[in-house]
């Protein structure tokens, strides 16, 4: 018999099973539809991390990439030019969370990134979003309990970045298109 207990914020689980037998769960939440989720979740095998998203009522897995750690990188060098490829190289990439429950909306504020604000806004992310990480705090936070960080300036900066990101970004991907399509043609022409 094992047992596992862990805490998300709003909700305690307790998993209790013997690999003879089925899973018992019991959870204590003051959120019935904490509950919910948390039962779909164990139901379908999910783990921690993803059980603390779902319960978060995110669509997004929580989990330690190296398309995040590259993201974290870029955003804490002010690396403009690889957040770009980062991103242009995963639709989800601008939503992608880590173990902890942050991503880029997180980072971008902590180092108060005005471009990696800009290409959330460009890449359809919510500069406002109330979403919360592993430690409840929505992303802007790490800005607010920064007394050196001015949030609405952040934000108007980035904003007014967004349009050359989103501009920039499509530019990419028609070049990209176009550079696919010319190697289908030097395929089809190397064909008998």
């Amino acid at each position: 018999l094992a047992q596992a207990q862990f805490q998300v914020p709003t909700l305690h689980v307790v998993l209790s099973f013997d690999l003879d037998h089925t899973p018992e769960t019991w959870f204590l939440s003051p959120h019935p539809m904490a509950f919910r989720s948390a039962t779909r979740a164990v139901l379908a095998g999910l783990t921690f991390a993803q059980l603390s998203c779902r319960v978060a009522g995110d669509d997004v897995t929580w989990q330690d990439t190296p398309l995040l750690t590259s993201m974290w990188e870029a955003t804490s060098r002010s690396d403009n030019d690889a957040l770009d490829r980062l991103l242009d190289s995963s639709e989800s990439a601008v939503f992608a969370r880590a173990s902890d429950g942050r991503g880029l909306a997180w980072w971008a504020y902590e180092f108060q990134n005005v471009y990696a604000l800009g290409a959330i806004v460009a890449y359809g992310g919510d500069l406002k979003s109330e979403s919360e990480d592993a430690m409840g705090s929505p992303a802007y936070k790490m800005c607010t309990d920064n007394p050196s960080c001015e949030l609405a300036s952040l934000i108007e900066q980035a904003k007014g970045l967004s349009e050359d990101i989103r501009v920039r970004k499509e530019m990419r991907a028609k070049e990209l298109l176009a550079e696919m399509e010319d190697d289908e043609e030097d395929v089809a022409d190397d064909e008998f």
